[in-house]
């Protein structure tokens, strides 16, 4: 496809950044409603064992969320013939939306906006997933009132 200018990734950027958004919503909302039709009141080693159950599951379901996620910048990377081949669009894609960005691929010079909506894209939602996480603590009340 095309080279990308300036208001063209602008573009690209605003599609992909709702896109991965939506989808991330559409996971913590159905974690919500799971964990509010789930809440039970519990005690003793039964609470313990379900508090950490519903932990696992919430980061194991979360952790998902954030691999489709880095699989449509890596798909949006792969369309665009950004990278020779699907892995190296999956590991760019992972290094930029951890944030963790390696240095050893880059995107073509006039893709290079791309990089960093990625790494504020992934910012942002892992923050999300870090604060629904606490949220979900909070309402187990993890080590604290007993219900």
């Amino acid at each position: 496809m095309e080279d990308g200018g300036i208001f063209h990734q602008l573009a690209i950027n605003s599609v992909i950044i709702s896109a991965t958004t939506f989808v991330h919503g559409v996971f913590v909302a159905a974690a919500a409603a799971v964990f509010r039709a789930a809440k039970t009141r519990t005690r003793g080693a039964v609470r313990f064992l379900r508090d950490t159950a519903v932990l696992v599951a919430l980061v194991l379901w979360l952790m998902l969320a954030h691999m489709i996620e880095i699989g449509m910048w890596a798909g949006l990377f792969h369309v665009y013939d950004m990278f020779d081949n699907w892995e190296t669009s999956l590991y760019f894609a992972g290094a930029s939306f951890t944030t963790l960005g390696f240095g050893d691929v880059l995107l073509p010079q006039e893709w290079r906006l791309l990089a960093g909506a990625a790494a504020s894209n992934g910012l942002l939602l892992f923050g999300l997933s870090a604060a629904f996480l606490f949220d979900v603590v909070g309402k187990l009340h993890l080590g604290g009132r007993r219900d």
